[in-house]
């Protein structure tokens, strides 16, 4: 149910059965917030974006083994940590690359290498792409040639390095290379290739009023599936004192929130 029904509910057993709640003896039903249909009938159920997250991880390293560079294999809390804190690099690095025409792993080498100088920067970049070649332009340099079966030149100066300024905050803090299936790649290529791991069958629930009869027994009733949440004194209190926040305030809902990252 809703957080404020939930609420509503909790409040009214709190002020007449309140011995009940201080027994212990009232739970919360968690309803799912995604699903994926396997089919027949048969579905799995998340109930936060953490849950869902985790499940995730999991058929990846079903399907794929990851190394740090220096060749120590990832944990599944490590692999989930770097999701965790990297989760909007990827598209953010893609829509730099799509509004300057750069691919997204061609542009995340030139800012790894951005601080080394010009003679490395060309080295470096012309040993990994063969048709690709670097000269200095401008007070900046120019990356000019063929890369990933397209013809492109990157201009790389002070503007496309400040366009760049929040995907670069992600890479000064990540280890840069990664050994995924005996490959090395960079940051955008695991994130990439984790995200194929995403089911596509994936739906958002829309709450337990939209779910039949059927699948409201197995993700939230069944003793097999549910997931139950004790509530005391203590937590009633917390959530009504929370639900009035709200109701007097509509910015808290979204105060936390980095808004850059959503259009309006």
């Amino acid at each position: 149910m809703g957080l404020h029904i939930r609420t509503l509910i909790a409040r009214f057993l709190m002020v007449y059965c309140q011995p009940l709640v201080e027994d212990g003896r009232l739970y919360i039903g968690l309803s799912p917030l995604y699903n994926v249909d396997k089919g027949k009938k048969s579905w799995s159920y998340f109930i936060d974006r953490d849950d869902f997250v985790k499940y995730v991880r999991d058929q990846f390293f079903k399907n794929n083994t990851i190394f740090h560079y220096n060749k120590k294999e990832f944990t599944k809390t490590e692999l989930l940590s770097l999701i965790e804190n990297n989760r909007f690099y990827r598209d953010m690095l893609k829509s730099i690359g799509e509004n300057n025409a750069i691919h997204p792993i061609l542009l995340e080498d030139i800012l790894i290498f951005r601080n080394e100088p010009f003679n490395k920067i060309k080295s470096l970049i012309e040993k990994k792409y063969q048709y690709l070649k670097v000269k200095k332009e401008n007070g900046g340099f120019v990356v000019d040639g063929v890369a990933f079966d397209r013809t492109c030149t990157v201009v790389v100066n002070s503007y496309l390095i400040t366009s760049c300024q929040n995907i670069i905050h992600f890479l000064d803090r990540s280890e840069k290379r990664y050994i995924v299936n005996g490959r090395i790649v960079g940051l955008y290529e695991l994130l990439d290739l984790y995200s194929e791991s995403e089911p596509k069958n994936i739906e958002r629930a829309k709450g337990l009023g939209a779910l039949s009869p059927f699948e409201l027994g197995k993700s939230t009733l069944d003793p097999n599936n549910r997931k139950l949440m004790r509530y005391t004194v203590e937590d009633i209190i917390k959530e009504i004192e929370e639900m009035r926040k709200i109701n007097d305030d509509k910015y808290s809902l979204i105060k936390d929130l980095d808004l850059s990252q959503f259009e309006f």
